[in-house]
C-alpha cells in the first residue's frame, strides 16, 4: 500500500510527543539512527535518543512543511518543532531521511538547526 510509509512516518513524529511510545511496531530491531551526537541500535536506542531531547521539555509540536516524500524506500520530510519549556517556546527547523524496510524504520538520519 503507497500510503503505508507515509503513516510510518506519521507515527514516527506522534512519538516524539507521546513519552510512552512504543517504538517496536515501528522501529526494526537492529535499526540504525545516526544522530550528530552518534548512532544508536534498535527500538530502546531510538527511545532513549528521544527522551534525551524531548525530555528537556514540557511539550513539542511538529509542523511538517515539506513532503513527507516517499520513493524507493526511503521517507524524507522537511519540519519546524515548537518546543515549550515553562513559558518558553524555542523552535528548530530540521529535516528526516528514513529507509524503510519490511514496514518499519530501518534507518534514520536527522538534522536539526535553530531557527531565527
Amino acid at each position: 500500500m503507497a500510503d503505508e510509509p507515509v503513516e510510518l512516518y506519521r507515527r514516527w513524529l506522534a512519538a516524539w510527543s507521546d513519552r510512552h511510545a512504543v517504538l517496536e511496531p515501528i522501529i526494526a530491531a537492529d535499526a540504525v539512527g545516526h544522530w550528530p551526537e552518534g548512532d544508536v541500535v534498535g527500538p530502546r536506542g531510538f527511545a532513549r535518543a528521544i527522551a534525551e531531547t524531548v525530555d528537556q521539555f514540557d511539550s513539542v509540536e511538529f509542523d511538517v512543511q515539506a513532503g513527507p516524500l516517499v520513493g524507493d524506500g526511503y521517507v524524507a520530510a522537511r519540519w519546524v518543532v515548537s518546543c515549550r519549556m515553562g513559558d518558553e517556546t524555542m523552535a528548530f527547523a530540521g529535516h528526516d531521511f528514513v529507509r524503510v524496510a519490511d514496514g518499519k524504520i530501518a534507518e534514520y538520519w536527522p538534522a536539526i538547526f535553530p531557527t531565527a
